[in-house]
């Protein structure tokens, strides 16, 4: 774990996690806790995403590394919204949506940093629904599995708060 995203106390208030894969095989990854608004029976859902990193050239945001020059489903291009304008799947929605500029939201996505990359890729949860990014998510019904899940977690945010 290098970091956290959404809300200081996912279990309660939906946030989660960012994980590197210290040996470099897997991708860095979020795994990002969805938290019932109250207890009502509902679970928490748990979405695992790949922190994909993008390219912008000549216009493009494309999460394709083999070919660039295609957009990203979140990103069509401007000259696409003139055909579509009724779509969603733009950047500048996305933007719209969490209050940020397009061209600092594509230095999100094409960033080396997985924090940042972080940011980017929740805003296209946040926007889109996360069931986009994780179609299968894990779902508990019973806080204290959680809890379990994210114990180390949970344990390391404690360890660093004492030390600081």
């Amino acid at each position: 774990m290098v970091g956290q995203v959404g809300d200081i106390n996912p279990i309660d208030h939906s946030g989660g996690f960012i994980y590197i894969d210290e040996t470099g095989v897997y991708p860095p990854e979020v795994e990002y806790i969805h938290a019932p608004t109250e207890y009502n029976g509902e679970p928490w859902v748990i979405y695992r995403f790949i922190l994909e990193p993008c390219t912008y050239i000549n216009g493009v945001l494309s999460d394709n590394k083999f070919h660039p020059d295609k957009p990203a489903w979140f990103a069509k291009t401007e000259e696409e919204r003139k055909e579509r304008p009724q779509d969603t799947t733009y950047l500048k929605n996305v933007c719209d949506f969490v209050g940020m500029a397009e061209p600092e939201m594509i230095d999100l996505f094409t960033s080396d940093d997985p924090q940042e990359r972080a940011a980017a890729w929740m805003a296209v949860g946040d926007y889109h629904g996360f069931e986009n990014l994780d179609e299968y998510p894990l779902v508990f019904t019973n806080e204290d599995q959680v809890r379990v899940r994210y114990a180390e977690e949970l344990l390391s945010k404690q360890t660093t708060k004492g030390n600081k």
